[in-house]
């Protein structure tokens, strides 16, 4: 009796031809997945395999995978595998076929290049590998030109001498073999048709080894200064009176930070700047700046970008305050570099100065310069450089010659008080003293300090401001909070006070300090000045022209009858409604109201 039925299903699934691509050489793995739906219990496998040729070759594997360790070219061809196993239906059969593409790895091709700039000389290098054994004394090589079609080049030794004419040289005739360098070649003066391939061919007997070596020839680049010579732009509205408040504002902040970039280089000494000054300096060379050296000089001096008014309003500045202040910056540069005419023209009508030549002397310019400085400052500053080398490039200088007197007055008879320094040490020192001079004092307390304003002759005035303790900490605390915010605040706030007659102490003072302007100038990011500037509207030549040095002399003498200061300024004063007294370390300004921004700032902690 038939107890059950067998169901065989011979489900012929015959997925798509699967198409795969490997390397020769390379290790494969062939894979033969099962149903994607169902797993089958107890799968066979069995695998054929049919060649280029037709004949089908049944496989000694019963894994689901075949491996190729390595692939060779003969593994071309289909392979078939059948899976059999039970599912849930019954017993199956699933087919798949794989056809197997074993391709040769293409032969590469390896070439050298070089890349030069047109005009220069080229080594073209040629270094065959061959095996340590093989003597290449007895080596012969040969060069050619020409990617498709192989012109064999010419060489001469470097020794060789050639009756062509100069400026009409052959290619052949500007090639020779490279000194001490194998079988290299040089191309001297290189053009634009020396572009191309070049194949170097080093034959040991039978054996000949191949060198490829591709030459680019870079164009000339386009001149350095192109489009960077331009006049400097105009002012777009001569008499609009806000780019002076701009001005005015930019060397406010410009003076705070810069004295906080020197005070953190002179801990515990007097200081002298005078911020003014230097900001002519800089807006004088920034007449001949361009690109990013033109915004890194901005950037400094606080200005807008592109700010084109800059220096109508400097001269503006000049002539305000020639009556009593007059500043002088110069430029001296080495005579190998032609000035611009354009920025000559301009430097006249707004600075009434051009850059001077130096000489090739050293000596001649270190005297040069100290006797236009003596010249400048009337003999207030006699010496500012005491050596210079005769290779120096550029070099920035500049003084301010400035006489105020005061609009009070102090006893003639001379005394001495004694001086608190920050160590807490008293030290007699000779005195200015009034028991009835009139001026405006008050307490400044976003700077900690009593502060007073001293009015001068020619619309400026000193602002002294005095710590409220002869300490380091105090001081310190005063001008950190030096800002431009603060400094204008106190300057408007004092204003406001009525002036009234007080006693005063002044210790009479003499300040002398030299700026390394170059130093400072890195400090406040203006690098490029030393790493190839553009100065192109200065310098319109080729050679890149750096700063070598820069100079800031500053000198200061408080006397009974005024503030005489050359490229610096002065000092003192204290606290109290009815008493004023400087008799410890303080700082000062002194400010101009023509110009709204300070002429000089500095500090006292120890008069000399």
């Amino acid at each position: 009796m038939l107890r059950g039925i067998i169901l065989l299903l011979l489900l012929g699934f015959s997925y798509s031809l699967s198409d795969i691509a490997i390397p020769v050489g390379s290790n494969f793995t062939l894979t033969c997945p099962g149903d994607p739906d169902e797993d089958f219990l107890f799968p066979s496998y069995t695998w054929t395999f049919t060649s280029q040729g037709g004949k089908d070759v049944q496989l000694n594997s019963t894994e689901p995978e075949l491996q190729f360790t390595p692939v060779k070219l003969q593994h071309t061809g289909l392979y078939t595998c059948v899976i059999k196993g039970q599912s849930s239906y019954g017993l199956v059969k699933i087919k798949r076929r794989f056809n197997l593409l074993v391709q040769k790895i293409p032969t590469f091709f390896k070439w050298w290049v070089v890349i030069v700039p047109e005009g220069a000389t080229a080594l073209l290098p040629c270094h065959p590998v061959f095996q340590p054994s093989t003597n290449t004394s007895s080596a012969t090589a040969r060069w050619s030109k020409g990617e498709k079609q192989f012109k064999e080049l010419k060489i001469m030794e470097k020794s060789q001498s050639t009756d062509e004419e100069k400026g009409n040289k052959t290619v052949a005739s500007r090639i020779s073999w490279a000194s001490g360098d194998g079988w290299s070649i040089e191309i001297t003066d290189i053009k634009q048709e020396d572009t191309d391939v070049y194949r170097c061919g080093v034959s040991v007997g039978s054996e000949m080894k191949m060198v490829f070596v591709e030459l680019v020839v870079e164009p000339p680049p386009p001149p350095r200064c192109l489009n960077h010579t331009q006049p400097w732009e105009a002012c777009p509205d001569p008499e609009n009176r806000s780019w002076k408040a701009t001005v005015s504002e930019s060397v406010t902040e410009f003076s705070v930070h810069l004295y906080k970039k020197l005070k953190g280089s002179r801990y515990g000494q007097n200081l002298l700047v005078s911020p003014i000054s230097i900001a002519g300096l800089l807006s004088h060379l920034l007449l001949g700046a361009r690109g990013e050296m033109r915004t890194q000089l901005e950037k400094a001096l606080y200005l807008p970008t592109d700010f084109s008014c800059l220096h109508l309003v400097m001269k503006q500045m000049r002539e305000e305050t020639k009556e009593s202040m007059m500043m002088a910056n110069q430029m001296f540069f080495n005579p190998k570099h032609v000035l611009g005419e354009a920025f000559v023209n301009q430097s006249l009508e707004f600075y009434e100065t051009v850059p001077e030549k130096l000489t090739d002397s050293g000596e001649a310019n270190v005297k040069m310069i100290n006797e236009w400085v003596e010249r400048k400052t009337q003999s207030k500053i006699k010496k500012l450089v005491d050596f210079m080398d005769s290779s120096s490039e550029f070099v920035l200088l500049n003084a301010v010659y400035f006489i105020g007197k005061w609009k009070g007055s102090f006893d003639e008879k001379s005394t001495s008080g004694e001086f608190m320094t920050l160590s807490g040490k008293l030290v007699s020192v000779p005195i200015l003293y009034s028991s009835k001079f009139t001026l405006a004092t008050t307490y400044i307390s976003k700077l900690k300090s009593q502060v007073a304003k001293f009015p001068l002759t020619g619309k400026s005035s000193l602002y002294v401001m005095v710590p409220n303790a002869a300490t380091q900490s105090a001081l310190a605390f005063l001008e950190e909070n030096l800002n431009l915010k603060n400094v204008e605040a106190m300057v408007k706030e004092v204003d406001a006070v009525l002036p009234v007659s007080a006693e005063v102490t002044l210790p009479k003072t003499k300040l002398t300090t030299n700026v390394d302007l170059a130093t400072l100038l890195r400090k406040m990011g203006v690098t490029g000045l030393f790493e190839s500037p553009n100065l192109c509207a200065m310098f319109p030549g080729e050679n890149v022209v750096e700063l070598t040095d820069g100079r800031h002399q500053a000198y200061i003498s408080l006397t009974e009858q005024g503030v005489e200061a050359a490229a610096a300024s002065s000092v003192s004063f204290s606290r109290s409604f009815n008493s004023f007294s400087a008799m410890q370390p303080f700082v000062f300004i002194i400010w101009s109201e023509q110009t709204a921004c300070p002429l000089f700032m500095g500090r006292v902690v120890y008069p000399e």
